[in-house]
């Protein structure tokens, strides 16, 4: 009988300890957890986008307006120091508060990460370490991580800043009628995020889609990509297709050792339809331009194909 009784608190103890680990913060949900009680009230907010210009000479803490102009959702990732997640709350820029979030925490050491991007729904942090967008489609993406201490009521303010690299392809010469969409191909980059090191974190075999407008035929149309870069300096090896409405292949150029730098454009311009790239593929031989800049805009590096 008592070992039975045993057993019977043994597997009582074990299904407690099964929902408590059900318990879990739902990160996808925008309203996040309930605020405890006797919590300490914190406001965090967004005090400024670096590497994006901003009307004027002097880059002013952004109102809703100039960051819906940006991005159109923001999350807050909320992290005990262990490493476990405590909270999260997601807003879109149709929110009155964007950009703002104003909440209730225990007592305690906290690591905030903030993303701000335009994809297609909440991103998933499966930890700190690692964020991962819907169908790894990326966007022009800022973040920020800060460490802080939660003692008495308090605001937070967070500066943004620019974690992706985007290749900018220039189509010089006029688009075939019968071209319906450009597709890139391109390994060496990221869709996977690390906040903490602020680099792509996976090696992805990326493919994105960009379609041609009946009236986007003409010379001079721009396409771009976006990817995290795995260090200060990294590269790319992009394959951009020109696709009819069969998806057939109407033309096709590799571009080899493409430089990605996070906040950098790496512009490719040349004739895509008239034949072979000046300079070969990638435009190595091709002139190299260097347009730098200060933190209030994207720093270009422009190639000719």
């Amino acid at each position: 009988m008592k070992r039975k009784a045993s057993m019977f608190f043994s597997l009582l103890l074990l299904a407690s300890l099964l929902l408590a680990s059900c318990e879990k913060v739902n990160l996808d949900e925008p309203e996040g957890r309930l605020e405890p009680e006797g919590g300490v009230k914190v406001r965090f907010s967004i005090a400024n986008l670096t590497q994006i210009p901003f009307e004027g000479d002097v880059a002013t803490p952004p109102s809703g307006a100039a960051l819906s102009a940006v991005c159109t959702r923001i999350s807050f990732a909320i992290y005990q120091a262990d490493g476990a997640v405590y909270d999260a709350r997601h807003q879109q820029s149709t929110d009155p508060e964007f950009g703002t979030l104003t909440t209730s925490l225990p007592p305690g050491n906290y690591k905030i990460i903030v993303l701000a991007h335009s994809g297609l729904a909440v991103p998933t942090f499966e930890s700190w370490e690692r964020v991962k967008f819907k169908d790894n489609k990326l966007t022009d993406t800022f973040y920020c991580v800060k460490d802080i201490e939660v003692a008495g009521g308090g605001s937070y303010e967070f500066e943004l800043k620019r974690a992706v690299s985007m290749f900018r392809l220039v189509v010089s010469d006029a688009i075939p009628p019968g071209v319906k969409r450009m597709k890139f191909y391109y390994t060496g980059g990221s869709s996977t995020f690390d906040p903490l090191s602020g680099f792509g974190c996976v090696n992805s075999r990326q493919t994105e889609y960009r379609e041609v407008p009946a009236d986007g035929h003409d010379a001079g149309r721009q396409f771009e990509v976006y990817t995290f870069p795995h260090a200060e300096e990294d590269e790319l090896k992009m394959t951009v297709t020109a696709l009819n409405a069969d998806n057939e292949t109407v033309a096709e150029h590799v571009f080899t050792a493409v430089p990605v730098r996070r906040n950098v454009i790496t512009p490719y311009s040349g004739s895509f339809f008239g034949g072979t790239p000046t300079g070969g593929q990638g435009g190595g031989g091709g002139d190299v331009t260097f347009t730098l800049s200060f933190d209030t805009s994207w720093t270009t590096i422009t190639h000719s194909y």
